[in-house]
């Protein structure tokens, strides 16, 4: 008897334990299915937010105030759009020297030419574009030093008072008055007021007794007042100068270099345009200018958003994000001395690395 029972107990934990069996087992199928489910729902909707788009028949207008011809803000505009016809196949269009009052008519006309971007590079854009990509919300926009964004509207804006902020350093350190000079083009725009204060604030850094001259022209194409502003500031003492003002630039350049001192170039290497005389210049990279904001339209999701790149180690870096660089010393290699060559790239890596903040 006591073993039938203990044989009838035997088989109840039995039953028991198969049963527990069969119930964890339906809850791991359960939980495996889930997972694959959400597994497969992700995966989907990664390749959705993934997909890139390949579209060769992509047309791009690039339109700017400036002047192809410039050696300097124009130049690189040309430049830039180069290389995204070399990089993504695209079909771009392009259109310099629109006057400030036809900005807003040239964007509709545009619009209505069946482009699937406009780029329109110049702060003086920032509005228009706005108002015009309301009514055209299939366009995408970028504006090259701009501060305004909106659904279909991106801006890129350059913290170019970095690379300015060194070659005033370079400046503080070379020059033998103790005296610098910086000349802009309008004094209405944030990003010249930000590359003068950059510019002075190195100069100061590595020496204080250094003054440093701002003119500002109103005008960035006329070389007559640019070389003006240069001789006022040259007779003043400065023996390096620093110009920000196209086309205008160009007569800071040929004063300097008929007065026997230096000068920086802006935006492309200008020492082209008088060897013995530009020091170096810092320069707008046209190859990686507009990597973020394309990458976003070929992966199908374009924001608005305002994009501030910084310095690069050098041109072209491909492990960095910033699209501004010093250009070579060319023939002033062998005469700026190694401790500040040194000093210059140390200040350099302490930038990029946000030792140094460079004010706003």
């Amino acid at each position: 008897m006591m073993k039938k029972m203990i044989s009838m107990g035997y088989l109840r934990i039995q039953r028991i334990l198969f049963c527990i069996s069969i119930v964890v087992l339906l809850g791991w199928l359960v939980a495996i299915c889930h997972c694959y489910i959400l597994q497969e729902g992700y995966a989907q909707e990664q390749n959705q937010s993934s997909t890139i788009i390949d579209d060769k028949s992509f047309r791009v207008a690039y339109l700017t105030d400036g002047l192809f011809s410039d050696a300097g803000w124009g130049a690189f505009a040309y430049n830039a759009g180069q290389e995204i016809i070399s990089k993504y196949g695209y079909e771009v269009t392009f259109l310099d020297n629109v006057s400030i009052s036809n900005i807003e008519t040239t964007l509709k006309d545009y619009a209505e030419g069946d482009y699937d971007i406009i780029i329109a590079q110049g702060y003086e854009w920032g509005d228009s574009v706005i108002q015009i990509a309301k009514k055209y919300p299939d366009i995408k926009f970028i504006v090259f030093t701009g501060l305004v964004k909106s659904e279909n509207v991106a801006s890129i804006f350059p913290k170019q008072q970095e690379a300015t902020y060194l070659l005033g350093a370079l400046a503080g350190m070379l020059s033998k008055n103790h005296t610098i000079g910086f000349i802009g083009g309008d004094e209405k725009y944030p990003n010249l007021k930000r590359m003068y204060e950059g510019y002075k604030q190195g100069a100061l850094d590595v020496n204080f007794t250094t003054r440093v001259l701002v003119t500002y022209l109103d005008d960035w194409d006329n070389e007559s007042k640019g070389k003006a502003a240069a001789l006022s500031q040259i007779e003043q003492g400065a023996d390096f100068i620093l110009h920000v003002a196209d086309t205008a630039g160009q007569g800071v350049i040929h004063a300097a270099k008929e007065k026997g001192i230096y000068a920086f170039g802006a935006v492309s290497d200008q020492n082209k345009l008088a060897p013995d005389t530009v020091v170096t210049s810092f320069v707008m990279d046209p190859v990686k200018a507009y990597d973020y904001v394309f990458k976003m339209i070929r992966m199908n999701n374009f924001t608005g958003m305002i994009y501030t790149p910084g310095l690069e180690s050098t041109k072209n870096s491909t492990t960095e994000d910033g699209i501004l660089y010093i250009a070579p010393f060319h023939g002033f290699e062998n005469k700026i001395p190694k401790d500040i060559q040194d000093k210059f790239l140390k200040l350099s890596q302490d930038i990029r690395n946000k030792k140094i903040i460079v004010s706003e």
